[in-house]
């Protein structure tokens, strides 16, 4: 029996949140951010992005519910690429999602790397990831063209997919919300949250870069 192709999706988007418009006008980027997943239905999604609607600076790996892509009744702009994987490619995808999902907790988003973007400058943590940086990640280690020690701004990605095109318009229709997202947090929550995991982002800069 012949196997089942599969395909590794790629997600841009120009999300409909106010830090999404204005990572745009910071970058000059159409999009702000990317995902990968792995259904043509954008049901199985993941990306480096807040875990909570309020709490935009704790962030990290996160399965990301269709229904984060509107907002107020505004769908993101997506333009998806679809690449198609070999077996071998597959099983590796997997083995890299599961691996992430037991870890989670612990992969954190590269704020530095964020705030250094418009310089075109990637700062390399262990564990930190920009939403670019994980898409590059992963395409990399998928043995697409992509080098995870290099810069690449979401256009520049996109870019290099362009032969993958697979779908540009509104993010798909969403029924259901993903309630837990938008759970109102106490005010104290994100501010605790987000100065603990910044601090341990500059811990690990700070560890990987000092001198012996």
């Amino acid at each position: 029996m012949e196997a089942q192709q599969r395909y590794l999706y790629v997600l841009f988007s120009a999300t409909p949140y106010r830090m999404g418009r204005f990572i745009r006008v910071m970058t000059g980027d159409a999009y702000n951010h990317v995902s990968i997943g792995t259904e043509e239905d954008m049901s199985n999604l993941y990306a480096f992005a807040r875990r909570f609607y309020h709490t935009p600076f704790y962030g990290g790996f996160v399965k990301e519910h269709p229904s984060r892509y509107r907002h107020n009744g505004v769908a993101a702009k997506a333009k998806v690429y679809r690449l198609p994987l070999t077996t071998r490619q597959w099983e590796k995808l997997q083995s890299i999602l599961s691996s992430m999902r037991l870890e989670a907790d612990r992969y954190l988003y590269n704020h530095l790397s964020a705030l250094l973007a418009p310089l075109h400058i990637k700062v390399r943590v262990r564990k930190a990831y920009t939403c670019a940086e994980f898409a590059v990640s992963v395409l990399s280690k998928l043995g697409f063209d992509f080098d995870s020690r290099h810069f690449y701004t979401i256009g520049d990605i996109s870019d290099r997919l362009e032969s993958y095109h697979f779908y540009s318009g509104d993010f798909p229709v969403c029924d259901d919300v993903d309630l837990a997202f938008y759970d109102p947090k106490p005010v104290a929550h994100p501010i605790a949250v987000s100065t603990r995991d910044i601090l341990r982002l500059f811990w690990r800069h700070h560890q990987a870069h000092r001198l012996f």
